[in-house]
């Protein structure tokens, strides 16, 4: 009992990663030099407290991931399986059910310390899944307010994704709100799913250790059938209380609850059928469990790896705006700070030279992939203009090309050293 009062304490004051080790300058070394970056950072940060600092500064090297943020919007397809469910199960709860837990199991994933970098206006990102289950593609549509789009196609569904960040830096702990639409279109049952972003706080942001904690209220829509899933994301309160709890419920469109869900946003999501009264109908099933995730240097899984690969056929069809070919996030990637910094600031500066040239000749920004759609109420949205797979068949056809042009330009010596043989045969 004991034991578990001091990891609450532990996690509550932020000190889930605390060790107690005898000695050792190299850990003393690395502790006062977290300790002098952190405050190296609060200074520059101290005059912004109360206000969004996602494109006002710009922070220190080291605070960052070698992970863009359009690679960020990527990281739950790793769950893909709970979408083709979502796509495909026969009962709409069952498929509203599991778009939900898809959605909660995103959250799982943005536990990490580490910042991703801020995608440049324009930036990229693409991947197709293995025996091509989907493509996904995500463009960076503005820099002031930072919005990334993406969106994910297969034969079963298309999922569109807006992610517009605020943030609210509180001094020792910075609040994030995501706003943007999240829809979902179903190719067999025609369903149209929406549904919102929940919010964000890092803790712990200059003292002690950073952990992330997600709250709010999740609605999922079925705007189809009129299903609809409520999920109550707990806020973590004195010592940890309630930390990671989820709980709901989904609806039909007449308001009769047919599934009850709970679990943690970190480990598990569970459905429940339920009586006309209530009451359990059967034991509980997981919709999705959370693999145990193996020790690496920034806390990635394979899935990161995978996302951030660089293959030389990739390397050779990519456009330049792609986000694994940015050079800040190269260097950092093989730990070259030194120069992860410095392309940085370069790649900074040279977007701040673009924007104040399109600020003195007039011009507006357009996305390449998007179109802005502007609303009535004085919202607006982004729409899939298309033409991104279609640039990249052409980059790939150029390459193959070029590659088959190479070939026959190094077997052209042989083959006239062949006959030449050949002539002297005779």
């Amino acid at each position: 009992m004991f034991s578990s009062l001091v990891s609450s304490f532990k996690g509550y004051m932020g000190w889930d990663n605390l060790e107690v080790t005898a000695g050792g300058n190299n850990e003393e070394k690395a502790q006062q030099q977290n300790i002098e970056e952190r405050q190296s950072l609060f200074k520059q940060l101290s005059g912004f407290i109360g206000k969004d600092i996602t494109s006002m500064i710009s922070l220190p090297v080291w605070v960052f991931e070698p992970f863009s943020f359009l690679e960020v919007m990527a990281e739950p397809l790793q769950f893909d399986e709970l979408l083709i469910k979502a796509s495909t199960a026969p009962d709409s709860r069952h498929r509203i059910a599991y778009l939900s837990a898809f959605i909660i199991a995103g959250y799982s994933c943005a536990v990490r310390n580490k910042k991703p970098f801020n995608p440049l206006l324009g930036e990229t990102f693409e991947y197709i899944a293995a025996e091509n289950r989907w493509k996904f593609f995500a463009e960076q549509v503005s820099h002031h307010p930072p919005i990334g789009v993406c969106i994910i196609t297969s034969d079963k569904f298309t999922v569109e994704l807006e992610m517009e960040l605020k943030t609210k830096f509180t001094g020792n702990s910075s609040d994030v709100i995501v706003l943007g639409k999240c829809s979902m279109k179903t190719t067999e049952f025609n369903d149209h799913f929406t549904w919102n972003h929940l919010d964000t706080t890092a803790h712990n942001v200059i003292v002690g250790g950073m952990w992330v904690d997600h709250y709010g209220t999740l609605e999922v829509n079925n705007h189809t059938t009129g299903d609809k899933c409520v999920l109550r994301v707990t806020k973590s309160g004195w010592l940890g209380v309630g930390r990671f709890e989820v709980n709901g419920e989904v609806v039909d469109k007449e308001g009769v609850v047919r599934l009850k869900m709970g679990g943690k946003w970190n480990e598990v999501i569970t459905a429940t059928k339920v009586n006309p009264d209530g009451t359990p109908a059967a034991d509980p099933i997981a919709l999705w469990k959370r693999a145990p995730a193996p020790a690496s240097k920034w806390n990635w899984t394979k899935w990161n790896d995978d996302l951030n690969a660089l293959t030389p056929e990739l390397e050779a069809t990519l456009p330049p705006t792609d986000s694994r070919l940015r050079t800040d996030r190269r260097a950092l990637e093989k730990d070259d700070v030194n120069t992860a910094g410095k392309e940085k600031h370069r790649l900074e500066e040279e977007q701040r030279a673009k924007r104040k040239a399109r600020e003195a000749s007039g011009e507006h920004y357009a996305p390449k992939y998007f179109k802005r759609i502007d609303h009535e109420d004085g919202t607006h949205t982004y729409e899939n203009a298309g033409g991104y797979w279609e640039d990249r068949e052409k980059r790939v056809a150029e390459s193959q090309a070029k590659k088959s042009a190479e070939t026959s330009e190094t077997e052209k010596p042989v083959e006239e050293a062949t006959e030449k043989l050949g002539n002297l045969s005779m």
